[in-house]
């Protein structure tokens, strides 16, 4: 017991900062604006749903946010019941990993250094860190390992309903069985029967069905690329060497291997597994070895990831338990005051680093200035920094950064448009023009760009060159102005949608842009009313609402949110009329 309490008080006091920071990154997208986890009688429809963050990922991970809408119907949005969650889930699975490596092997030195490795090591930081990208693999961890746990005690029906909860909520875990027939073979030396593992396929087959519904494409394999698959090696050791020494950790990483440098790491890694070879009959170096090989699998790129990285520290959150299992083998080879000494060392200095890397994630500004310096080619950190001040109304700090993004090669055509969209909103056409014809230069058969250059232009008196781009367009798309009344209205929806998760700037970004299109389109003058009330400016709020009450008299949204307005500025009187109008 004395040993787990150790471990707890550790994990706890390392990670014990997290729990003062706020939401990061995904974090607002998958969590704060996400109407799913509203409410709990959502479940159900949680059970359907891909998991997404800018858009639909492939990914089926519905226990994660199950866990997220429990979190929420606790704490409300308060961040820290989050991180508290994130922190406990990181400690019970520290105590499990503990319990299976000491069931394994039967050594609770062994079992008490990896595990005190495992906990503590700064790679397995980001994933206590980050709430939107950390949670699915603690869940996933927690549940692998007990369900490993109960499947060594021989305790079928608990192994078989953890292994459950574990696939539903990272696929990682679908690798599991991999490790209980690895145990079977060469560490508990039993007959293997495939009567055991059937049961562990009902859980299995539940999952992809459910994933085929969910998901849009739901078959990976259509995503494999062999040229992608080329970068695996390099992946492998890379993971490798950040394990052994944790100085090069990034919460992004640029990474363009070429060739050579995977031909040279896969030369490494068949050396390394040729010296495995050598130590085959040390059984917790070849499960370790096993371990962290199994669990890089899914992350080096042999299937391509939906993520702005080859590479993060979070995805070797698994991996990481089977290389704390072998250098603890390899410490405990020493004697025992060494040991002590060896650990302690290791202790402290992954502490110090954790505390010190803890801090980039306490909010939005921290973390993406530090994405910018750790991936200064990389457009990821200067537009989320530019669209952060963006969205706070800070447009004069924000310019500066999606300038800066658009100088970068990976930018994709979807940010060019929007960095365009705030670029033309602030009368800086310049920028807006290059934006939007290096979007094209892209994604030359969307049309997109085309509507929002013959927009710009023509309600900025240049109808020489708007004509131009509309002459282009015709010949391209044809119905140019059908299109440009559907942008409208699909801009208005998507103002719609940013007004509901109170994010004003931009909602108010999208209705302008709609008003530009038609300056009579009544849903977007209404949504600019919303706006200015949201603001507390209720003069403008009443005059776009007087707007649409101008084009429909009987408009009764329109003198519902007159109501509002009158209400809030205390015009008691007003208000009740126009409530009498609008029913």
């Amino acid at each position: 017991m004395l040993r787990y309490g150790l471990l707890v008080l550790l994990a706890a006091s390392v990670y014990a900062t997290t729990i003062n920071h706020g939401f990061v990154w995904d974090d607002n997208n998958i969590i704060v604006q996400n109407p799913l986890l509203e409410k709990l009688g959502n479940i159900p429809r949680i059970f359907l749903s891909e998991d997404t963050a800018m858009g639909f990922t492939g990914y089926y991970r519905p226990v994660t946010y199950l866990s997220f809408a429990m979190d929420r119907a606790i704490w409300g949005m308060n961040p820290a019941g989050f991180h508290l969650t994130n922190l406990i889930l990181h400690v019970v699975a520290v105590l499990l990993y503990h319990s299976v490596i000491t069931a394994l092997f039967k050594d609770e030195r062994l079992a008490f250094a990896a595990s005190l490795i495992f906990a503590l090591h700064p790679v397995a930081g980001e994933t206590v860190n980050f709430l939107a990208g950390g949670r699915n693999t603690l869940l996933a961890a927690c549940f692998a390992l007990l369900s490993l746990l109960c499947y060594l005690k021989n305790k079928l029906v608990p192994a078989v309903a953890s292994f459950t909860i574990a696939i539903f909520s990272k696929e990682f875990a679908l690798l599991l069985p991999m490790v209980f027939l690895f145990s079977d073979y060469r560490l508990q030396r039993r007959r293997v029967r495939i009567s055991s593992y059937i049961p562990f396929l009902i859980p299995i087959t539940c999952y992809l069905t459910l994933r085929a519904v969910a998901v849009r494409n739901a078959n990976f394999l259509t995503t494999v690329n062999l040229a992608d698959s080329l970068a695996a090696p390099y992946l492998v050791i890379r993971y490798a060497l950040n394990m052994i020494l944790p100085i090069r950790l990034r919460v992004i990483y640029d990474l363009h291997p070429a060739v050579l440098t995977s031909m040279l790491s896969l030369c490494l890694i068949i050396a390394l597994l040729a010296a495995l070879y050598v130590f085959r009959k040390h059984v917790a170096i070849l499960f370790s070895a096993f371990w962290f090989l199994l669990f890089l699998l899914p992350v080096i790129n042999i299937i391509p990831l939906d993520s702005a990285s080859l590479m993060a520290d979070r995805y070797a959150y698994f991996s990481l338990m089977g290389f704390s299992l072998f250098l603890a083998t390899l410490i405990c080879m020493l004697n025992g005051r060494a040991v002590v000494v060896g650990v302690a060392i290791l202790c402290l200095t992954y502490s110090f680093v954790d505390l010190q890397r803890n801090g980039i994630w306490k909010n939005d500004t921290e973390f993406f200035t530090r994405m910018t310096m750790d991936a200064p080619e990389k457009f990821d950190g200067f537009q989320n920094l530019g669209m952060f001040y963006y969205r706070k109304g800070e447009i004069g700090r924000s310019l500066p950064y999606l300038t800066a993004a658009l100088s970068k090669p990976d930018i994709p055509a979807m940010f060019l448009i929007g960095s365009a969209s705030v670029f033309w909103k602030e009368n800086i056409l310049g920028e807006a023009e290059k934006s939007l014809l290096m979007a094209l230069k892209l994604e030359p058969a969307n049309p997109e760009p085309y509507l929002m250059l013959i927009t710009m232009y023509e309600q900025n008196g240049n109808n020489t060159l708007a004509a131009s781009y509309r002459d282009v367009a015709e010949r391209r798309f044809h119905d140019v102005d059908k299109r440009l009344a559907r942008r409208g209205d699909l801009l208005c929806r998507e103002g719609e949608v940013y007004l509901s998760r109170k994010l004003i700037v931009p909602a108010e970004n999208v209705f302008w842009q709609s008003l530009q299109i038609n300056p009579y389109n009544i849903p977007a003058l209404l949504g600019m009313g919303q706006v200015y009330a949201a603001r507390g400016e209720f003069a403008n709020a009443s005059r776009y609402c007087r707007k649409v009450l101008a084009l429909d008299p009987a408009n009764a949204r329109a003198h519902y949110c007159l109501s509002m307005i009158y209400g809030m500025e205390g015009r008691s009187e007003e208000a009740e009329r126009e409530m009498k109008k609008s029913r």
